[in-house]
């Protein structure tokens, strides 16, 4: 799944520790942040400043329950 664009950052980072089981950010060069990391959460906020940067990754949650507390800031890939 990809991030919606101008999404508020913060609220889906608040939103990411309800959930229960992992939340990764993957980018088009193959690196993965564990969203649940507070040093991960940081990475994220600084690439998410740069949109083109945050446009290039996906979204993956481990738990498809996860997928409807996120589901306001992620668009499904077709």
């Amino acid at each position: 799944m990809k991030f919606l664009s101008n999404c508020d950052v913060v609220s889906f980072l608040r939103d990411v520790d309800l959930c229960e089981g992992e939340v990764l950010f993957s980018s088009e060069q193959g690196d993965v942040l564990n969203l649940k990391s507070q040093l991960s959460k940081y990475v994220f906020a600084v690439i998410a400043a740069k949109q083109e940067l945050l446009e290039l990754g996906s979204i993956v949650c481990s738990n498809k329950d996860d997928e409807d507390i996120l589901r306001d800031y992620l668009i499904t890939e077709a």
